[in-house]
């Protein structure tokens, strides 16, 4: 059974990450898996060349490419493979694989309407293709509940066999234990990227009521983005410059969860959380808020008690897990266990080989 995954490009974010960690657990496991891209710039480029997965590079421009030969060349590729597997849209891909003999799996990560803006026309023009298409792939699979209703109602999915398979993230080989220390100051952590949708400003403006309560800590906010000034700005304003940290990007984030308490992600409309998962793997307690959608779907069977309404409610939780110790300490093996038996990437491959075994 060959098996082709199909992605942009291998920069280091959520879903290209997630797709190559993926297709190594597959081929460990004998499948013959290939990877498609449109370009091989990005930052993930030699660590998955390193991992022998043959590469096809797909001659694509952009979403909205619609050169005939290109079409032609990718309808050719797909119908080398059992099985056509897509992570994001483009039209000539769409067509192809649709004109190909291949049977078509395409994964939703999460819906693009409303995360960004752009031209209504162009918008709704993509939104129309991508309802035709999603009715007429062989398996539509999403990686949450939350993700799953809403391309339901939004392409009004009917026909397409539709599933969720939650995501999986390649286990770390040892976690390291974290001793509790009294005279420590009490650490927040963030971890993501800087978008509206994150909606980081909410963290920063419950931090400041946490320390007017009483609290004593210390806020880190790892990550780059559009709305990093913003957030810097909005820090400044409150007169947090002291107790709040901007590390930027940092391309290996493991000694910041090995130094937090809890960690904190106020995003809204989530279609997942991996980076939940990753605090989890650390035995790191995890907030959210009621609105954050498939981020919600991973801390809620846990811990929900951590699921907040507003501000108010963040705040009073800081201030909880702040002269709590014990909570954290005493639940750190639950978290990290309940992380490996639902999160790993070991438990999605099984899932995607018994859907893929099912078409074939």
């Amino acid at each position: 059974m060959k098996i082709l995954h199909c992605i942009n490009n291998p920069h280091i974010g959520g879903i290209e990450r997630l797709v190559i960690e993926l297709a190594i657990e597959q081929k460990s496991k004998g499948l013959d898996v290939s990877i498609m891209l449109d370009t091989t710039k990005g930052q993930y480029y030699d660590y998955l060349e390193k991992q022998g997965i043959p590469i096809l590079i797909s001659g694509l421009k952009g979403g909205y490419d619609i050169n005939y030969t290109t079409y032609q060349n990718l309808k050719s590729d797909f119908g080398n493979f059992a099985i056509v597997h897509l992570h994001n849209f483009s039209l000539a891909r769409c067509f192809a694989t649709l004109m190909a003999t291949s049977k078509v799996v395409y994964t939703m990560h999460g819906l693009s309407k409303g995360v960004r803006q752009e031209n209504k026309v162009k918008m709704f023009f993509r939104e129309s293709i991508k309802k035709w298409l999603l009715n007429k792939v062989d398996v539509l699979v999403a990686n949450s509940k939350y993700t799953l209703d809403l391309a339901k109602q939004h392409y009004k999915i009917r026909s397409s066999n539709s599933m969720v398979i939650l995501n999986g993230i390649k286990l770390p080989s040892d976690v390291k234990n974290k001793k509790i220390n009294e005279e420590q100051l009490f650490s927040i952590g963030l971890v993501s990227r800087f978008t509206n949708r994150k909606k980081i400003d909410r963290l920063v403006i419950a931090f400041k009521k946490f320390l007017e309560k009483g609290g004593k800590g210390k806020l880190t906010l790892v990550g780059d983005g559009d709305t990093f000034n913003q957030i810097k700005d909005l820090a400044i304003s409150l007169k947090l410059e002291e107790s709040v940290e901007m590390v930027g990007y940092q391309s290996d984030v493991q000694n910041y969860y090995n130094m937090f308490d809890v960690c904190v992600f106020p995003s809204q409309a989530e279609p997942f959380g991996l980076v939940a998962v990753e605090a989890y793997l650390h035995g790191i307690p995890v907030i959210a808020f009621e609105d954050s959608g498939g981020l919600r779907e991973v801390v809620a069977p846990l811990e929900p008690e951590n699921i907040v309404k507003n501000l108010e409610e963040l705040a009073e939780r800081l201030l909880f897990c702040s002269i709590n110790p014990r909570y954290i300490m005493d639940n750190k093996r639950q978290r990290i266990e309940y992380a490996q038996k639902n999160f790993s990437v070991q438990r999605m491959e099984r899932e995607y080989h018994t859907v893929y075994k099912s078409l074939v």
